[in-house]
C-alpha cells in the first residue's frame, strides 16, 4: 500500500471516528492530564487536533498512546505518559504555538504577512513522516551504516512507498548532493553508484552527467569523464559550461 492511499484511509477513519465516536462511547467526555491542550477542550477539537497528528505524522493512535491497534478507544489507557512519543508530542505544540504565537506575529516588523497569516502546523515539517529527515540525509545514513547498495535499496523501498505524497523530494537534486557529498568525503565509488541512480530515474539529468564526470576527473579517468560529458552535451548542445570541461578534458589529456 502506498503512503498516499494510506494517508487516504487514515484521513477516512478519523473521519468515521469523529461522526460515530459520541454514539460509540469511545472517546470520553472529560480528560484527564491535559498539560498543553486547554483542559476545557472540546471532544471534536480534541479529535480535531488528533487528526492532525496522525496526517502530518503518518501514524496511528497507538504511535503516542497506550493501547492496542484495532481495539475501541475505551480501551486504551490515554491518560498514560509512558511513551516518549507522547512526551516529545506535547514539547512540539508548545513550539508550534510559541512560533504562531508569539514569533510569527512579529515578522510584520520586518515585511508585511499574507492574509490570512501562514501558522505552522505538524504537517509542515514532517510532511507524513514520523520523523521528517531529508532522502538525502536518510540515504547518506544508510551507505554510512550498511554500504552503498544497502543506501540505494532504501531509496528504492521509500520510492516505492512514498512517491507522490509530497513526503521525500525525489527529484534528481538531493541524489547529485549527495554523490557530491560521497565524493568529497573520499568514497568515489558510492558517489558514482548514487549518480547512476539518479540516471535511472532521470536519463536527461544534465547535472548528474556532469557530476560522474567529475567524479572521473578526480581519479583521472579521462575516458569515462570524456563520455559523461559528451553524453550531457548531446542533451544540451548549446551549454558553454559542458563545452569549457570538455576542452580542458581533452587540454589535459
Amino acid at each position: 500500500m502506498t503512503r498516499s492511499l494510506r494517508s487516504s484511509l487514515i484521513a477516512g477513519t478519523f473521519a468515521l471516528v469523529l461522526i460515530h465516536a459520541p454514539a460509540r462511547g469511545q472517546i470520553p467526555e472529560e480528560f484527564t492530564n491535559l498539560k498543553v491542550l486547554p483542559e476545557d477542550i472540546s471532544r471534536r477539537d480534541l479529535t480535531r487536533v488528533m487528526r492532525g497528528f496522525a496526517l502530518g505524522l503518518g501514524v496511528r493512535c497507538t504511535y503516542c498512546h497506550e493501547g492496542e491497534e484495532g481495539r475501541p478507544f475505551s480501551e486504551y489507557d490515554f491518560p498514560s505518559d509512558d511513551k516518549p512519543e507522547k512526551r516529545k508530542a506535547r514539547f512540539m505544540l508548545e513550539m508550534v504555538k510559541y512560533l504562531n504565537e508569539e514569533r510569527l506575529p512579529g515578522l510584520n516588523e520586518v515585511a508585511s504577512r499574507v492574509d490570512p497569516p501562514l501558522r505552522v502546523e505538524c504537517v509542515t515539517c514532517h510532511r507524513g513522516l514520523a520523523v521528517p529527515r531529508q532522502i538525502g540525509d536518510v540515504i547518506a545514513a544508510a551507505v554510512a551504516d550498511e554500504g552503498v547498495d544497502a543506501g540505494l535499496a532504501k531509496y528504492r523501498e521509500l520510492r516505492e512507498e512514498y512517491y507522490g505524497s509530497g513526503s521525500y523530494d525525489f527529484g534528481e537534486q538531493p541524489l547529485v548532493e549527495l554523490g557530491g557529498e560521497l565524493a568529497d568525503g573520499g568514497e568515489p565509488d558510492a558517489a558514482l553508484a548514487v549518480l547512476d541512480l539518479a540516471l535511472e530515474y532521470y536519463p536527461a539529468s544534465i547535472q548528474s552527467l556532469v557530476a560522474i564526470a567529475r567524479v572521473h576527473i578526480s581519479r583521472d579517468e579521462t575516458a569515462e569523464a570524456r563520455e559523461a560529458l559528451q553524453r550531457a552535451q548531446a542533451l544540451d548542445p548549446q551549454n558553454g559550461f559542458i563545452r569549457r570541461l570538455l576542452e580542458q578534458l581533452e587540454g589535459g589529456s
